[in-house]
């Protein structure tokens, strides 16, 4: 494919506008809208690889805009680009715009550049191979290979998790290392988990497993109050669904039945686990005590699964 890819940016300010196009024009085609109706009119008319939208904007915002995107153009990849951290903003920017990056204002040029180039080849690569993105899985086995793994401090998400789910094998642990000594034996197609556990808060495990297992789909289920925590999930962890406790019943089987289909698709299609490619940070110099945890269980599953 040898056309220059795609951008579409969305910000209803021109001047922000003008400075992406310059930015950006040299290396790709770009298009820009200053409306989500003016980027949903562009999006009939154009094949588009990345669309980058701000998040406040009158009449669509930016989730709006990259939920409407996911519909009418699924290869795209898409990224929300906002100074404005707010907590609803972020969780529907997962739940409803499924996006791959949450890049927050003032960005640096150098970092965005390297954020779309990376979506970009995601998005070129998927096109090259003709892989579908968003249609279900071709045959949905009956039993899913992989089960439901629930990690919280209460039976409740259980409960109701193996009610609604008496076909899978859903297991449940209150600690992150009964967990993880649960997953070594029966890897899980979807983890189900709040952040706060006994031993603290385990996004640091969630990194490195996702980092790890990008077939792994991971379901948050928490009280969040730091919104740059949950930025950080987003773009280093990859989570696919956030549910703010106290959790609705119906949204969070909502979330489960989407997150095991979502597993089948990448099942199916390996190509479109790099979609969901975590986002590069340092190695630290020392790994923290649950860091040392999780490095043990893909140890010992790269053992469990080597051939003898």
């Amino acid at each position: 494919m040898n056309a220059k890819p795609t951008l579409l940016f969305v910000d209803d300010e021109e001047r922000i506008l003008r400075t992406l196009v310059l930015a950006f024009r040299v290396r790709y085609r770009v298009l820009s809208a200053s409306s989500g109706e003016e980027a949903m009119a562009l999006l009939r008319e154009h094949q588009v690889d990345v669309v980058i939208s701000d998040q406040r904007m009158p009449q669509m915002t930016g989730v709006e805009v990259l939920r409407a995107a996911r519909e009418m153009a699924p290869q795209a990849m898409r990224i929300l680009l906002t100074g404005y951290a707010e907590l609803a903003s972020i969780v529907g920017s997962i739940n409803e715009g499924e996006i791959f990056r949450y890049v927050q204002k003032p960005w640096r040029l150098e970092e965005l550049r390297d954020t779309i180039a990376e979506a970009v080849e995601i998005a070129r690569a998927a096109r090259d191979a003709a892989v579908p993105v968003s249609a279900a899985p071709v045959s949905a086995p009956p039993s899913r290979p992989g089960g439901i793994m629930v990690l919280d401090s209460t039976p409740a998400l259980f409960d109701l998790i193996r009610q609604a789910h008496p076909a899978h094998h859903v297991e449940t642990a209150d600690t992150l290392d009964t967990a993880l000594e649960r997953m070594a034996q029966h890897p899980p197609a979807v983890l189900v988990t709040d952040l706060h556990l006994p031993e603290g808060d385990i996004s640091d495990a969630l990194r490195l497993l996702k980092a790890q297992q990008p077939e792994l789909v991971v379901v948050v289920v928490t009280a969040f109050r730091d919104t740059g925590h949950l930025i950080r999930l987003i773009n280093q962890a990859q989570v696919y669904r956030v549910l703010p406790r106290p959790v609705s019943r119906n949204m969070l089987l909502r979330s489960l039945d989407s997150a095991l289909t979502h597993h089948d698709l990448l099942r199916e299609r390996p190509a479109l686990l790099r979609r969901h490619a975590v986002q590069a940070t340092p190695e630290p110099t020392q790994h923290s005590d649950i860091q040392q945890r999780v490095r043990g269980y893909l140890d010992r599953l790269r053992g469990r699964t080597s051939p003898a």
